[in-house]
């Protein structure tokens, strides 16, 4: 019986010290405050990507509307990352309405996501790993990270999907095929000669195909 004592007691120390290695003491409000702003964020993004691809499909652009198909797939990844921290931190689901996407032309289209993701990798992450880093929040630090790295990733896509656009007006040589990394939601126009997705580790072999 003492030795059975002397085992769940150590077990209930390892659980503790890896709840106070994950996010430092006390509670990490303001990174708490950051996941539920991301998740809003993204959630507005991901029913936009999906507005933009019924429109790319409607205008003739199929290899667009499949890449906004994939990035809209790729923003939800994000939400259940940040939802899953959440629940580590002991908080509820944040599961926001998506506002009523604006969409355009598809030029404006590409160049709003443009603008979006660059905000999202140029101002909002950066401030909240920042704060993650200082609240000593190393599950939102992954997160926050996987999705600023993920969005660079879009942008750069969504920028080249516009100057073909602009030079061509179609979509031919924009990849025909997407795919999504279901773990941390990055963006593949082709998985030739890829072993691992670069941000997380994750196998080609399950990533999400459009």
């Amino acid at each position: 019986m003492k030795m059975k004592r002397i085992i769940q007691l150590s077990v209930v120390c390892i659980a503790v010290v890896a709840i106070f290695v994950s996010c430092g003491s006390p509670k990490p409000e303001k990174t708490i405050e950051n996941l539920k702003a991301a998740i809003k964020g993204e959630t507005n993004a991901s029913a936009t990507y999906q507005a933009f691809s019924g429109k790319a499909a409607e205008d003739g652009y199929p290899n667009i509307s499949k890449m906004f198909a994939a990035a809209s797939a790729a923003e939800a990844i994000h939400v259940k990352n940040h939802n899953a921290v959440l629940a580590k931190l002991g908080e509820e689901a944040c599961t926001p309405t998506a506002d009523t996407p604006k969409v355009s032309a598809m030029a404006e289209n590409l160049q709003a996501a443009i603008d979006g993701e660059t905000y999202e990798f140029t101002v909002m992450y950066p401030g909240f790993i920042d704060i993650a880093v200082s609240e000593k929040c190393n599950d939102a630090l992954t997160s926050f990270t996987w999705a600023n790295d993920a969005e660079i990733t879009h942008a750069k896509m969504y920028t080249e999907a516009l100057k073909v656009l602009i030079a061509t007006e179609s979509d031919e040589t924009v990849a025909p095929v997407w795919y999504v990394c279901p773990k941390c939601g990055d963006l593949f126009n082709t998985i030739e000669g890829l072993d691992n997705c670069p941000l997380c580790g994750t196998k080609p072999s399950t990533f999400l195909k459009f």
